[in-house]
């Protein structure tokens, strides 16, 4: 009995400490190269804008809704044609649903043909659309209204990978333009309900440096995020510090009980 015990106890400390990433985590979800995402991952870490960060490839398949929900921060975007894009949008949609996320959808998420669909890319969600146009952009972020996203962030020190495969976005209907690339091309907007698009590529290629992975980041943690998680019952839900409490109670009752029982 006391043996059992113990292993429940041990069981369930254990799973509180690895049930879910936290609210500072970042996921990055990707249709892109391996090298290409881990790359983008380092970038981010060196931000130090989150507590930790996962990579999940959308190139074959698209991830589960629980393997991204822990995490309070993620950062989506396409190099390679998403294995489901309908599925891909439809995804990020419930992530932030689920209330309290941060969501920034990235490019080439709106240029053809490796564009996103589904939930995501709609409604108001939707930041920025996909009008079917490539381009060349002229490298620069010219912000058009303040915003705490560009807080603290030089923006003619960023420097940032582009092509002639990024997209001439529109805008949504309800969505803020927050910057454009200074000759028109509409390059970063939040969508009626806070999700951010970013007409800027994450993936670790130069010339893309610090400065640019900090405007990126900011996007996510000075964003203004969904709404408030909903709670069960009118409880709030229970997270891992809380959990944590929960387990050293079990345990304080457990050597009560086995003090009592060989006394």
């Amino acid at each position: 009995m006391q043996l059992r015990l113990g292993v429940v106890v041990s069981l369930a400390f254990g799973a509180i400490l690895n049930a879910t990433p936290g609210a500072g985590a970042l996921a990055l979800v990707c249709a892109e190269s391996g090298s290409t995402c881990n790359g983008a991952q380092a970038r981010f870490q060196a931000t130090g804008q989150f507590t930790s960060g996962d990579v999940f490839s959308a190139t074959s398949s698209t991830p589960a809704l629980s393997a991204i929900s822990g995490y309070g921060y993620v950062l989506a975007w396409t190099d390679y044609t998403p294995a489901d894009p309908t599925a891909l949008g439809n995804l990020l949609a419930s992530y932030y649903d689920l209330g309290g996320k941060h969501l920034t959808i990235a490019t080439y998420s709106f240029s053809n043909p490796w564009a996103m669909s589904g939930a995501v890319m709609s409604g108001n969600y939707a930041a920025l659309t996909n009008v079917g146009s490539n381009g060349a952009v002229t490298g620069n972020i010219v912000t058009t209204v303040s915003d705490p996203i560009f807080s603290g962030i030089n923006m003619s020190s960023v420097l940032f990978f582009h092509n002639t495969n990024y997209t001439h976005p529109g805008l949504a209907p309800g969505a803020t333009l927050l910057a454009t690339d200074g000759a028109g091309v509409n390059m970063i907007a939040r969508s009626a309900n806070g999700v951010i698009a970013a007409n800027l590529f994450p993936g670790d290629q130069s010339p893309s440096n610090a400065a640019f992975y900090s405007l990126l980041a900011a996007t996510l943690t000075n964003g203004t995020g969904g709404p408030a998680p909903a709670t069960t019952a009118g409880a709030p839900a229970i997270g891992p510090f809380a959990g944590l409490l929960l387990v050293a109670g079990m345990m304080a009752v457990a050597v009560y009980s086995l003090r009592r029982q060989s006394a």
